[in-house]
C-alpha cells in the first residue's frame, strides 16, 4: 500500500493538482495519498520550494489539518464520527469495542503496523450513526459484533 515517490513524481503532482499556493491543501492531500502516507519533512520542504512558500507555512498547514499526517500511521485508519448524533448514539462505546478489540488505546496504533483507531468530526452519516469511517468507506449502524466482523474483514 505504501509507495516512495521520487521528487520527480512529487513535483509532477503538484503541477497536476495546481502548482500554486493556494492549491497547497489539494496538493498536500494528493502527495499522501499517492506516497508513503504521510508528509514527511522532505516532502514538506519540496512542496514549500515548488509553491514559494516557507517551509514553516507548509508546516503549519500540514499540522492544522485532521486529514494529513506528518509521521507513519497504520495501514488502516479507523475514524470514529464524533459529531453530535453520533455522540448520542454511542460513539465512546465504539472507541471502547476497538480499543478491546484491537489492545491499543485512542490514536495509537497497533504492533503489526495495521491499525490505529480515533475521533473525526461529522462525515455526513448521521442517520446510520454511531459510523466508523476506513479510507473513503463509511461503515454504519455499529455494534460491537460489527466492530469485530469489519476489522475481520480489513485483515483479510
Amino acid at each position: 500500500m505504501e509507495k516512495t515517490l521520487t521528487r520527480d513524481d512529487q513535483r509532477v503532482i503538484i503541477a497536476e493538482n495546481g502548482g500554486r499556493q493556494e492549491n497547497v491543501l489539494n496538493i498536500l492531500l494528493a502527495l499522501q495519498g499517492a506516497g508513503s502516507g504521510y508528509i514527511d519533512e522532505a516532502t514538506s520542504a519540496l512542496v514549500a520550494d515548488e509553491l514559494d512558500m516557507s517551509e514553516t507555512k507548509v508546516y503549519e498547514i500540514a499540522t492544522f489539518y485532521s486529514m494529513l499526517q506528518t509521521k507513519p500511521t497504520a495501514r488502516f485508519r479507523l475514524e470514529i464520527c464524533n459529531s453530535t448524533p453520533c455522540h448520542f448514539c454511542k460513539a465512546d462505546e465504539v472507541a471502547e469495542w476497538l480499543g478491546d478489540e484491537l489492545g491499543v488505546g485512542l490514536g495509537e496504533t497497533t504492533a503489526d503496523g495495521m491499525f490505529c483507531y480515533g475521533f473525526t468530526s461529522c462525515v455526513g452519516a448521521c442517520e446510520i450513526g454511531p459510523v466508523i469511517k476506513v479510507g473513503d468507506a463509511v461503515y454504519g449502524d455499529l455494534t460491537q459484533a460489527k466492530v469485530r466482523e469489519l476489522l475481520a474483514q480489513l485483515r483479510g
